[in-house]
């Protein structure tokens, strides 16, 4: 019985929750994406997530912490471009609203967020408090497996530590 009411529970919510089809139009950074939906133009910002390309242009980010993000994109050209290399410009995709953001899901089953965090490219916000437990769960075990692999900021110890710095 319990198992039919969460799932029943489950179902519904899904039926409510924003979800369309839309064009991807271009990509600014691995945080900001312009799509098309019914001939209305949009910008996708990643839910979940705060980016090496989003704390760069940040005015809440300390100046050693920008010039050590900043080299480390430099140094890691993978990063900069990593929403252009795995989305491609004029093909559709499944966008989830969540408040005044998005969740682009890949074809891969995952979301562009949790790819992100999962290169290492990108952190979960200290003070995001998520209302889907199956995604937070999701995002802290992409987190994981980026911290086990090194993969991204978890290899430079200073963008690591920019990283889990609280902001002010």
């Amino acid at each position: 019985m319990k198992i039919q009411v969460f799932l029943f529970i489950v179902f519904t919510s899904n039926l409510f929750c924003a979800e369309i089809v839309a064009m991807l139009k271009g990509i600014e950074n691995n945080h900001k994406i312009h799509m098309m939906y019914k001939n209305q133009p949009f910008i996708c910002k990643s839910y979940g997530i705060e980016s090496i390309s989003e704390l760069v242009i940040r005015t809440d980010v300390n100046s050693t912490c920008v010039k050590h993000l900043k080299s480390f994109r430099r140094s890691h050209p993978k990063e900069k471009y990593f929403a252009q290399n795995i989305l491609h410009v004029q093909q559709q995709y499944t966008v989830e609203a969540i408040g005044s953001l998005c969740l682009l899901h890949l074809s891969s089953g995952h979301s562009l967020s949790e790819a992100l965090i999962e290169e290492g490219y990108a952190r979960i916000p200290f003070t995001l408090r998520y209302e889907d437990f199956l995604l937070e769960d999701r995002f802290k075990r992409a987190l994981q497996r980026a911290k086990s692999t090194k993969a991204g900021m978890w290899s430079d110890a200073n963008v690591r530590n920019c990283f889990l710095v609280v902001p002010k």
